[in-house]
């Protein structure tokens, strides 16, 4: 019983072992998955964009004229009224299925 002890610890142990890699790290394997820590990418330098003088500064407001403000606000109300006419058809048929809800839950 004893000899029997002593075999089954060291297979077990030295299952152990193989799990954790040891048997690579002793032969001198390397891991294929890990990177060359000593190769660099080298990267085109930073270059300004084209239009950068055009771009808003921190802190300005972006103003826009009343001819643009008048043309957006002519643009909400004309989808507002194409939409609204798509609901009022809607309207009806969600009602009568609001309506049966509530008759269900009183």
């Amino acid at each position: 019983m004893n000899k029997l002890f002593k075999i089954s610890m060291l297979l077990f142990f030295l299952f152990f072992l193989y799990s954790c890699g040891v048997g690579e790290a002793l032969q001198g394997k390397k891991r294929s998955d890990q990177g060359d820590e000593f190769l660099i990418d080298k990267k085109n330098p930073l270059s300004m964009p084209p239009d950068f003088d055009k771009l808003p500064k921190p802190g300005e407001a972006n103003v826009k004229s009343t001819k643009d403000i008048e043309n957006d606000q002519s643009n909400i109300k004309n989808l507002l009224k194409n939409t609204g006419d798509e609901n009022v058809s809607n309207s009806d048929e969600s009602t009568s299925v609001e309506s049966s809800i509530l008759k269900k839950i009183k």
